[in-house]
């Protein structure tokens, strides 16, 4: 029978998992809520991963190698906080999932090569489709000056900017790598409901993430000069209509920083308290409730802050060795700019708000979890002796 043949087991999954994988990532854009990210990762790619992985012989490279190894030893610690936290078996099953995720992602794409740039452009699509239909939800039963939420896994305003965000960032530098003008606009052209959602959002870490990583692959690629004065000629416009609809008093100064510094200096102050939670940490634990001065809330709203009040020291540094060697090894390859600076951007949404990074699905593995496993794929593959690298574009 074929179902006892390995290597026919071993095509039926990887083709389930490999479209499995696309679904579950553009999940984030029309999935109606966290729970539905959740189950569609559980049906698209755990279960063939759970039926594949543990059955076959460990291959480092093939696997993710460093970049896999350094983020689950990071997951690990969190998982060791947990004892003096609570709630480790949670943990222990975010790990699994962080583990498959990683592993099982490396594992498809050195087996199956992709078009990327077919990929990112349908991803640019259906994030402008999606943004849209958000759009027209939202505002059909409110007025145009309250901030964007969103009807998917997206709720907050400032989720909304996070993953739009990330869909402006994309169809930016699809435009910036393509020699075809006409193309370079029409790629312009579909970022706008995109654009729009971010605006409407009112976030301005997103929007201020967006700018400086645009700002880094303009220095990066060195785009035509042509396309990016276009762009920067609509990107003025838009910012007039924004402050136009918005009283620029209200978008910058009346809300302050919302709280965040304060929310800063109160997390570091509990820290003092306890000289050894800046090596150890305070633990992971299921609540990740936060008393401050100024009332209590759900995180530190700074994901790097949040990591060292709850794992110390040890967890930023392994958090941190993941992200440098990601960055230091595609540093000299612009063919990976668009996941490099989609995990740049995240990084810097990531800063002003979110909890750690370790915890369940939800908007921050876009942010972060889904651009670095890609990211390590494409890297890993290169040092696999069978991956037929020239067969990838990027």
């Amino acid at each position: 029978m074929k179902i006892l043949q390995r290597e026919w087991r071993e095509e039926k999954l990887l083709a389930w998992a490999f479209g499995g994988l696309w679904i579950f990532i553009t999940a984030f854009l029309w999935s109606p809520s966290r729970d539905g990210v959740e189950a569609v990762y559980a049906l698209a790619f755990f279960i063939p991963m759970l039926m594949l992985l543990p059955w076959r012989k460990p291959e480092f490279n093939q696997y993710g190698g460093w970049f896999s190894t350094s983020a689950l030893a990071y997951g690990g610690w969190c998982c060791i906080t947990s004892l003096w936290g609570s709630d480790t078996g949670f943990f222990i099953l975010q790990w699994l999932i962080l583990a498959t995720w990683l592993l099982g992602s490396a594992w498809v794409l050195q087996k199956k090569s992709l078009d990327w740039e077919k990929f990112l452009r349908w991803l640019l699509l259906l994030g402008a489709v999606t943004a849209a239909m958000n759009i027209a939800v939202f505002y059909w039963s409110h007025p145009l000056a309250a901030r964007l939420e969103g009807v998917s896994i997206a709720r907050a305003p400032t989720l909304v900017g996070q993953i739009y965000g990330v869909i402006v960032l994309i169809g930016i530098l699809l435009s910036w790598r393509t020699d075809c003008f006409k193309c370079a606009l029409f790629l312009s052209l579909a970022c706008i409901p995109a654009l729009v959602a971010l605006g409407l959002s009112q976030s301005r870490g997103p929007l201020l993430s967006l700018v400086m990583v645009l700002i880094l692959g303009f220095i990066w690629l060195r785009p035509g000069w042509k396309i990016v004065l276009v762009q920067c000629f609509a990107g003025i416009l838009a910012l007039c209509a924004l402050f136009f609809i918005f009283p620029l008093e209200e978008l910058l100064l009346e809300r302050g920083a919302s709280f965040r510094d304060q929310i800063w200096l109160d997390v570091i102050a509990q820290m003092r308290t306890q000289p050894g939670a800046f090596l150890m940490g305070i633990g992971m634990a299921g609540s990740t409730d936060i008393l401050t001065s100024i009332g209590v809330y759900h995180h530190a709203h700074n994901a790097w802050l949040d990591i060292f009040y709850r794992t110390g020291i040890v967890g930023l540094g392994l958090a941190a060795v993941h992200l440098i060697l990601l960055l230091w090894s595609v540093h000299r390859r612009p063919q990976m700019a668009p996941l490099t600076l989609w995990l740049v951007y995240g990084c810097g949404c990531l800063l002003v708000d979110s909890r750690s990074l370790f915890w369940e699905i939800d908007a921050k593995w876009w942010l972060y979890w889904v651009p670095a496993a890609l990211l390590s794929a494409q890297l890993s593959r290169a040092l696999v002796p069978t991956a037929v690298s020239a067969t990838t574009k990027q």
